[in-house]
């Protein structure tokens, strides 16, 4: 039970940070990458192998789009979804409330890679009575690409693109 409200919770903010409504920008136009970090993929799914790596403020070429897919040639040829670019120059900094995104820098962290070590220690505190163990286990978790892509295709799972 637990792991699906997980599950849903994360598809939940990552529809609402790639809910806008706006046009694909222009062929051979410059965005910027506006996450922490992001996979660029071989093929524009969510599941499958990423042709490399990318981080917060990468700018990169718009090649097409596909669905809510961009297709980039630089530095990385490939997909990247969406909602992990702006149009936008992104400026990196350390300083505390630089975001230059859409989101809050709150909202980027917890949609990027959960909880800040404060807001859980917060929640802990909160709740002392909650098994976190799961949670803890599963944060620890590492996948498997091509297993994760054999049980998508072994059980049939619609929207796995």
């Amino acid at each position: 039970m637990r792991m699906k409200w997980i599950l849903g919770a994360a598809l939940v903010a990552g529809l609402a940070l790639g809910s806008g409504a706006g046009a694909a920008p222009k062929k051979n136009s410059k965005i910027y990458v506006r996450v922490m970090s992001a996979k660029i993929m071989k093929n524009p799914q969510f599941i499958g192998a990423a042709a490399g790596p990318v981080s917060r403020g990468d700018a990169l070429t718009f090649v097409a789009a596909k669905g809510d897919w961009y297709q980039v040639s630089a530095p990385v040829a490939g997909w990247l979804h969406k909602s992990n670019v702006s149009e936008s120059v992104i400026k990196v900094s350390s300083a505390a409330g630089q975001s230059s995104g859409g989101a809050s820098d709150k909202e980027v962290e917890l949609a990027g890679r959960g909880f800040t070590p404060e807001t859980e220690k917060e929640y802990r505190q909160a709740n002392p009575n909650l098994d976190f163990t799961h949670v803890d286990a599963l944060e620890k978790t590492a996948v498997d690409v091509e297993q994760l892509q054999a049980f998508v295709n072994d059980g049939r799972l619609a929207g796995a693109q």
